[in-house]
Formats: structure tokens, C-alpha cells, sequence
């Protein structure tokens, strides 16, 4: 038939110029495998652990990894983790004792995504191992590319994302975690024994309030005005309150600062600093209070008394959890829970509409939790693989 006579095509989607680009990676990958092959620079490893994931996703998964590599190695293989270089900050604080190898999960502009595509194909041509562990749940197309293309006969990884168990134990992620572990023969007795821990305060806790006001979405964020009251509040009760943010957030801190000072003529610090600091900071704190950041699950894995406001979006998914009544997570249930955080309302009610007064409570609780609860002791503590 003459090409002029050929039906019209559609318009390319976006989602058909995606699959045609990873395309274009796997024939990059082949090429490079067979490149090589020939130069005799492949390595050979008996697991390789896929988790590209963010500050909060590695500091849950943690536990589960450090289990997965001392398993490998009292078998006497080698384990070797794939990474994102956006939680290289938390590798760098506690210095996991196994290799890893990193590339950008969510790469800005064109030139970065190349970079992304061609990290990706060294590593898939680079790498043979007797099996693959994907720790990251959520199905997106670097996932599903090493899955589909990575050499390793024996894969581990889940094709749904479950949401099941009891919420008042472990977050589904956790739970999630221990279906990949008992596919390997490995998992606990006890889901709970998944959950990071950060070890035991040394030390008698500071006169300070950590208030970590937002998340890297706006949408997760509480009322600046609210977090005024419960600012005011801390500070009448003779604690020093520091808010802490990343450094794209420092004028909004200084911001709400500055609103907090006029409220209870009193002045809040502003802190921005690496996870060192922030680690120590919230460590030693009276307390902390949060939205849903690695700031909130830092304090719960450090078993500080912790007070943070979650939204429904992932509701379950990574939290609520918690070390002990010292930890408090308020919300305000809605049957549109599990949004993902697509809101079909006007405003985001399951957060905006948390009273600050039902905070202050929470506050109290945990201070009092504090005060009479005896804390874990070294033996409860998750053993891990550190330098």
C-alpha cells in the first residue's frame, strides 16, 4: 500500500513517548552489556537490593536492608544496594557498612534524565546476581525497567501495593517489608522488630520543643496560624522552641517565627542545618512536633516524645507508628482517606481542620507518657550494619 494511503496515526501520548524512551535505554543497556562482557568488567554479586527511595522511605526500610545483608553474608555472599541519591544525606549520617550504588530518582530537565538513563543501563549491564530485592513498592517505570531487565534469575518484589495489618502495630510499608522477608525465609516473629531504632537519649533530656512546621508539600501542611497557638503554648510552659526546615523553607520559618513573636512576645529560633544536627536536635528534645517529615519518624525512632499531624492522603501507609506512648500522631478522619493525595475537597480538611487545642493534648500526654513510662532498654535495640 502506498504510504500517502496508510491510516492516520494518533498523536504520540506522553505515555507512549515514555515507553519509547526506555525503550531506547534497553537497547543502551544491551549495548553496554555486551561492551561489558568483552571488556571482562562485570561483577558478579549474590543480591542485589533495589531502593531507590527519600530520607523517610530509607530510614523505614533500614531495618529490613541491614537483615537482608547480614543474611547474604553469613551465607558468605556479597550484597550490594541500588540507591537514590536523595537519601545519600542519611547514608552519609550513619554510614551503612555494604556498598551501594546511587543515581537520581526524580532527575530535573533533559540533560539529568540522561544521566538517570545511562545510571541506570551501566548498572543493569554491570551487574549478575543469583537474585534481585525491590524494596520499593510503588510501581513506576526505573522500578519496572530493572525489573524487567536486570540479570538475576531469582526476583523478590511485590506487584501490588497492600494495605493490610493492624495499623496500631506497624505501618503498612513495614508490613510490606516483612512479606519480601518471609518470601527469603528471613522475617521476624514479630512485625514490630522491622521498625527503625535509633537508639537510647544518653543524656537528660534539653528544655527545648522542636517544631518541624512542613513537609515537602504544601498540601501536608498544617495552618501557620495554628502553629502559633501551639508555639505560644510550648513557650509559656517555659520551653524553648526551635523550628526546624530544609533550606528552601528558611523565609517561611522566619516568617512564622516572626508571627509567633508578635502572638507570645517571645521569639522562636530558626534552625536549618544536616541530618547530624537535625539527628542531635531531636534526640535530646523535650519534644517534637511535626507534620508527616522525616522529622516525625526520626523522633519516633529516637523514641522522643513526638506529637505529628498526619493527613489522609497515604493514610497507613508509612504511619502512624510508634516506639511507645511517648509518640502521639493526630489526624482528622475522613471516609475519602487513601486519596493518594488527589483532594476532592475545597480545602484539605483531614489536616487543616486538626484544632490545635487536640495538639496541645497530645503534648501533654506524651510529656506525661515521658515522665512515667521507662524507656527501651539496649538489648530491645535493632542491631545494624554500620562502619
Amino acid at each position: 500500500m502506498p504510504e500517502s494511503n496508510l491510516p492516520l496515526r494518533p498523536a504520540c501520548t506522553a505515555s507512549s513517548a515514555k515507553s519509547l524512551a526506555w525503550a531506547v535505554v534497553g537497547v543502551m543497556a544491551r549495548l553496554l552489556r555486551l561492551g561489558v562482557l568483552l571488556s571482562g568488567r562485570g561483577r558478579g554479586v549474590d543480591t542485589i537490593i533495589y531502593k531507590a527511595d527519600r530520607l523517610g522511605d530509607w530510614l523505614l526500610a533500614e531495618p529490613t536492608i541491614d537483615r537482608i545483608v547480614g543474611s547474604v553474608r553469613a551465607a558468605g555472599g556479597e550484597a550490594v544496594v541500588w540507591v537514590a541519591t536523595e537519601s545519600n544525606a542519611f547514608r552519609q549520617w550513619r554510614r551503612p557498612a555494604y556498598e551501594v550504588e546511587a543515581f537520581d530518582l526524580e532527575p530535573a530537565g533533559l540533560l539529568a534524565k540522561l544521566r538517570r538513563a545511562w545510571c541506570v543501563a551501566r548498572l543493569l549491564a554491570t551487574y549478575k546476581a543469583r537474585r534481585l530485592v525491590c524494596l520499593r513498592h510503588m510501581q513506576e517505570p526505573v522500578r519496572d525497567f530493572v525489573l524487567s531487565r536486570v540479570l538475576a534469575p531469582e526476583i523478590h518484589a511485590l506487584s501490588s501495593v497492600s494495605r493490610q495489618g493492624t495499623l496500631a502495630e506497624v505501618p503498612h510499608e513495614i508490613t510490606r517489608h516483612g512479606h519480601i522477608l518471609a518470601g527469603l525465609g528471613i522475617a521476624p516473629s514479630r512485625m514490630a522488630d522491622l521498625l527503625p531504632r535509633l537508639g537510647l537519649r544518653t543524656h537528660p533530656a534539653s528544655a527545648k520543643a522542636i517544631i518541624a512546621p512542613y513537609s515537602s508539600m504544601v498540601m501536608k501542611d498544617w495552618r501557620d496560624d495554628a502553629w502559633c497557638e501551639v508555639g505560644a503554648y510550648l513557650l509559656g510552659r517555659g520551653l524553648q522552641v526551635e523550628v526546624w526546615v530544609g533550606p528552601g523553607q528558611i523565609d517561611r520559618a522566619r516568617a512564622l517565627a516572626g508571627a509567633l513573636a508578635e502572638r507570645s512576645g517571645r521569639m522562636a529560633a530558626v534552625r536549618s542545618g544536616g541530618i547530624a544536627e537535625m539527628a542531635e536536635a531531636v534526640s535530646s528534645a523535650a519534644v517534637v512536633l511535626s507534620v508527616d517529615t522525616f522529622a516525625a519518624h526520626l523522633a519516633s525512632a529516637y523514641d522522643t516524645p513526638m506529637v505529628a499531624l498526619l493527613g489522609g492522603g497515604h493514610f497507613g501507609d508509612f504511619a502512624p507508628w510508634q516506639r511507645s506512648s511517648r509518640q502521639r500522631w493526630v489526624t482528622h478522619p475522613l471516609p475519602c482517606f487513601n486519596c493518594e493525595w488527589q483532594c476532592s475537597r475545597q480545602r484539605v480538611e483531614c489536616l487543616l481542620d486538626i484544632a490545635h487545642l487536640a495538639v496541645v493534648n497530645k503534648v501533654e500526654s506524651v510529656l506525661r507518657a515521658d515522665l512515667v513510662e521507662p524507656r527501651s532498654t539496649a538489648a530491645d535495640q535493632e542491631p545494624s550494619i554500620r562502619q
